[in-house]
């Protein structure tokens, strides 16, 4: 007996939603591709946030700063991205991710280049301040873009993995700023230290310049042909675009309206925003309070000698900070190794109690008695 053809709509069944099929894919050589383009942002943030670290006690030589004016120049990337991440973040619901992703990084390269050339520590702040709006531009729609590509099983270990990119960072900043003095030691050094952050940028450029979009957002946009073609390249099958995937979750809103999502703070989901943002919120404070001025605290604490200079003390804080930093990168790949074995606020609460612990221990150390500091041995 002959078998019967099936008609072509049999073939087409086959295919997936959209949303369905992202979610259950394995993760792909091409999911790693976009998982790298969208992390060497978060990469290139650790750097710029960090690096005023290691340049801030040549800065503070160079122009005379206060110890109030050190503060205000070391926070000004900080609150710039918290604007730029509250105000402009939204645009990637509007304009895309890949475009974001795209105008950022040249935002990056103009203010690096203008931080080199900086003429006092005023004109250094604020163009430490707009490059902390690239920043908060770049961070919040790296995550979006991997939440939106990754599948399901896997998002919280590439998230974390993505993230500990900004520790490899904040580590290529220091080392950065240890080459430099070694090569260069002269206190106008702080030049050449902000102004590197060109190089990666203009890399990262490149290799972004064909980022496809997300294939939900372009389904949420009506793009639909676009969101079939990119969304079947990751997960290896057809896929179409149900109602469902057509969908936005959230009414797009104007200005720090859209920040301030409504259904975020509704009755549902208002605890589940409380207790992720607060311990963000709380992690940072330790991180960037403590973490910009690692150079200046060790310098003052431990890394003095009787017959040393300024440049060579300099030269051996940031050694120290670049030995620190390694132990942040360790505690990212502890992370990643235990985020889907131990969970997320299991691993969290551990985090806190040796942050908790660690502050305790600078604190005390802080009081130490007065008299002449050891140098540094392991430097």
């Amino acid at each position: 007996m002959a078998t019967k053809t099936p008609p072509a709509q049999h073939v087409f069944d086959r295919s997936k939603p959209l949303g369905e099929a992202l979610d259950g894919a394995a993760v792909s050589r091409l999911h790693l591709r976009f998982w790298l383009l969208a992390g060497l942002g978060v990469l290139l943030d650790g750097f710029d946030f960090f690096i005023i670290g290691v340049a801030n006690p040549l800065i503070a030589a160079d122009f005379s700063v206060s110890a109030v004016e050190k503060g205000l120049l070391s926070a000004a990337a900080v609150v710039g991205s918290v604007f730029g991440a509250a105000l402009l973040g939204p645009l990637g619901d509007r304009v895309g991710r890949s475009r974001i992703f795209r105008v950022d990084l040249w935002l990056f390269v103009v203010f690096s280049a203008l931080c080199a050339v900086a003429w006092d520590v005023w004109s250094l702040m604020v163009f430490r301040f707009a490059l902390g709006v690239a920043v908060g531009l770049d961070y919040p729609i790296a995550a979006s873009y991997l939440a939106e590509i990754l599948p399901s099983r896997a998002r919280g270990r590439w998230l974390v993995a993505a993230f500990s990119l900004q520790a490899a960072g904040i580590l290529l900043g220091a080392a950065a700023g240890v080459v430099i003095l070694e090569a260069y030691p002269h206190v106008t050094s702080w030049r050449i230290m902000l102004g590197f952050g060109l190089l990666p940028a203009l890399l990262i450029i490149w290799l972004r310049r064909r980022v496809p979009e997300s294939p939900r957002w372009l389904a949420q946009n009506g793009r639909e042909q676009e969101a079939r073609d990119i969304g079947r390249a990751l997960v290896g099958v057809p896929v179409q675009v149900t109602d469902a995937d057509k969908e936005r979750h959230e009414a797009p809103a104007e200005g720090v309206g859209a920040f301030l999502q409504p259904r975020l703070f509704s009755r549902q989901w208002r605890r589940r925003t409380v207790f992720t943002a607060a311990p963000w919120f709380l992690m940072d404070i330790a991180t960037y309070g403590v973490g910009i001025f690692t150079p200046t605290l060790l310098a003052s604490l431990t890394v003095h000698g009787a017959n040393t200079t300024f440049i060579a003390d300099d030269i051996v804080s940031t050694k120290g900070t670049a030995l620190l930093d390694v132990f942040l990168v360790v505690g990212f790949l502890l992370a990643i190794f235990l985020i889907d074995r131990v969970g997320r606020v299991p691993l969290q609460l551990v985090g806190f109690a040796v942050m908790a612990v660690a502050l305790c221990v600078l604190a005390v150390g802080s009081q130490r008695p007065a008299g002449p500091a050891p140098i540094c041995r392991w430097c």
